[in-house]
């Protein structure tokens, strides 16, 4: 076998393999942060542990691209976080009342 056909084969091999350890990278980090998210904590504690979101839902700016119900009292702002390497589509939601309060907490996987 010539040099040029084992590096296509290796590189055929080695560049799914980085795509699906990035994407499980990217998993791993978001659910941790998640994981340290509770109800009644503040909307600065959730962006220190998970970083700024990918998106910003209001009632009067709605995200229908996750696919969610409608942010609707108490909640008046949904943190989107999504993880762009997935190919099935995974993202996760923190809902924040007025008070700038966690409200609710949601982890979406579309099939």
């Amino acid at each position: 076998m010539s040099v040029s056909v084992k590096i296509v084969v290796g590189l055929i091999v080695v560049i799914p393999l980085l795509y699906i350890g990035s994407c499980s990278a990217v998993s791993h980090q978001r659910e941790r942060g998640f994981d340290q998210v509770k109800e009644g904590d503040t909307e600065q504690h959730v962006i220190q542990v998970m970083g700024q979101p990918t998106d910003r839902e209001t009632p009067s700016y709605r995200l229908a691209k996750y696919g969610a119900p409608e942010c609707a009292a108490p909640c008046v702002q949904r943190l989107w976080y999504s993880n762009k390497m997935s190919l099935i589509g995974e993202a996760w939601s923190v809902e924040l009342d007025g008070a700038g309060k966690v409200v609710h907490t949601a982890h979406l996987t579309s099939p």
